[in-house]
């Protein structure tokens, strides 16, 4: 990597594969908005013009996934560059639930939802599913300040377990309803 900066960044990799590979790169001291990616093949020398061309948009940010795929045996450069800064982090809202925030008590699932952010986090949802993704059950989260007093903001909720239903191997995630990105999505998901 030759360059790494939070607005451009320039891999370069060999695939010692006979097939091509594909990976998720995820994206973390970076600028957060749309990128323009380009990738090519590099002929012999670092010097010649890349072959195979191709560019791409995409929103990409801090633990944001981005797909890629190394082509077999060969060098392959791809290059990253900011075009259009997004919402800063700083100014974003931030949900998040985990494992000890997620209770069940007979026939309910208590979820304390916190707010982690810099600014108040808007209305959401906790919603619960099974292992295919079927929604067993949610409920509404208020507006939740921002923590800007260092002491916890959360919301507490309280599911309905449907009779029957097999939650186990499922999941519950916190679902914002803003239109303001959050610093993250890694902590709105707990598996079950």
């Amino acid at each position: 990597m030759p360059q790494g900066t939070p607005d451009h960044i320039k891999i370069i990799a060999y695939n010692l594969d006979s097939v091509a590979v594909k990976a998720k790169m995820t994206g973390w001291e970076i600028d957060p908005g749309k990128w323009e990616i380009t990738q090519g093949v590099q002929g012999a020398t670092s010097d010649a013009a890349l072959s195979d061309m191709s560019t791409r948009s995409a929103e990409f940010e801090r633990s944001r996934d981005l797909e890629i795929s190394f082509p077999p045996h060969v060098t392959t450069v791809i290059e990253l560059k900011l075009v259009a800064k997004g919402v800063p982090y700083w100014s974003r809202p931030d949900l998040g639930i985990g494992e000890d925030d997620v209770k069940v008590e007979g026939g309910r699932m208590k979820v304390t939802v916190h707010s982690l952010g810099s600014v108040v986090a808007p209305a959401s949802k906790v919603v619960l599913r099974d292992r295919a993704g079927k929604v067993l059950a949610s409920a509404a989260v208020p507006a939740i300040k921002a923590p800007l007093d260092l002491l916890p903001k959360t919301a507490a909720v309280s599911l309905t377990l449907p009779a029957g239903a097999e939650w186990t191997g499922g999941s519950v995630t916190v679902e914002s309803g803003g239109k303001v990105p959050e610093i993250t999505q890694r902590n709105n998901r707990v598996p079950l």
